[in-house]
């Protein structure tokens, strides 16, 4: 990861190539894995930067985002819409001093919106969030997976594959959730069974084009803001293939152990069955076990940045429901509140 003083160093040396002056206003507004700024070039043009991670993805993967998101931002989906540089490319690339090369993209900014949620009261219980908010997230979710299916898997696709091997196999798209430092050697070895038996039921489900296809793959709270036109998915810096329904497992994850997840997971199944009412019998059988699958990447990923201020937030406070997860799949038992479906 680079600093953010040298992320907005490298930035300003592109936003020429999109015809904006190097001078332009930066804000940062996110400092995580990617940076996020706002550009505001003045007349009242502002727009969102993301000098890309260091090392996470390769330039290909990057061009198959950027071509992917742009295919969905013309067919009417909600999302972000890249700007071409003058020479018509949907990112740059700028060397910086240290030799390293960083991807950037500048989208339209997306006036008056905010995060739909926050993860940390999520878990708390504490949102103000209603089964209407994601009533309208399942919309867009149905229609995101409706366009996905009309696209299909371009030619030249390169991004990770959220399947039996992806989420439980022996080497996790986001890593080993069993090597998280803060599990004692009792929860290592439940992690390490019911994997096991995840990898066998994930891989015995459909991979029809009906239920499998490409997919956001990491809707937190956080990646949907809501405008005055409803909500908008962002961040696909993590999209790929993988089950629609986990797209909606993702969804409700940190919402796990909330007091209101039934409300939100028939919201959530209203508006994707009110924009897609022909899914396949059986769509939402595979609810715990995708949810198990989610929570077991964030170990996964925490495991992979042990000390990082993201990774200990997730040993706190994540660590207990995937354990509760954990113990009733191998106790056979389905969270009860995600019992039953279509």
């Amino acid at each position: 990861m680079i600093s953010p003083s040298r992320a907005e160093a490298a930035l300003r040396k592109v936003l020429p190539r999109y015809g904006i002056p190097s001078t332009a206003h930066l804000e940062l507004v996110k400092y995580r894995e990617n940076h996020v700024f706002r550009v505001d070039a003045g007349q009242g043009s502002s727009y969102a930067a993301r000098p890309h991670r260091l090392g996470y993805r390769t330039a290909g993967q990057l061009s198959t985002e950027a071509a992917y998101l742009m295919e969905l931002a013309e067919r009417g989906l909600s999302v972000p819409r890249l700007i071409r540089t003058l020479d018509g490319q949907l990112n740059c690339t700028v060397e910086i001093e240290d030799g390293n090369t960083v991807v950037i993209d500048l989208q339209h900014w997306i006036p008056e919106a905010s995060p739909m949620g926050d993860i940390s009261e999520a878990l708390a219980g504490s949102d103000a969030l209603g089964g209407k908010d994601f009533q309208e997230l399942g919309k867009e979710l149905a229609k995101l997976h409706l366009a996905s299916m009309a696209i299909g898997i371009p030619a030249g696709f390169d991004r990770g594959t959220w399947d039996h091997e992806g989420l439980a196999g022996a080497a996790p798209l986001w890593g080993d959730p069993a090597k998280l430092p803060c599990l004692d050697a009792e929860q290592r070895a439940k992690i390490g069974r019911a994997m096991l038996s995840l990898h066998g039921r994930l891989g015995k489900l459909s991979r029809n084009e009906a239920v499998f296809g490409v997919i956001h793959a990491d809707l937190t709270p956080e990646n949907v803001l809501v405008s005055a036109a409803g909500p908008v998915l962002i961040d696909f810096d993590d999209f790929g293939t993988g089950w629609h329904l986990f797209d909606l497992a993702t969804v409700l994850f940190f919402y796990s152990a909330h007091p209101r997840l039934a409300e939100y997971r028939q919201g959530l199944e209203a508006g994707y069955l009110a924009e897609r009412a022909d899914v396949p019998a059986g769509f939402f059988d595979a609810w715990d076990d995708l949810l198990l699958g989610r929570g077991l990447t964030y170990l996964g990923w925490a495991a992979e940045r042990h000390g990082d201020e993201e990774a200990d937030f997730i040993e706190r406070m994540v660590v207990p429901v995937v354990m509760d997860l954990v113990e009733a799949h191998l106790a056979g038992a389905t969270p009860a509140v995600l019992g039953g479906g279509k």
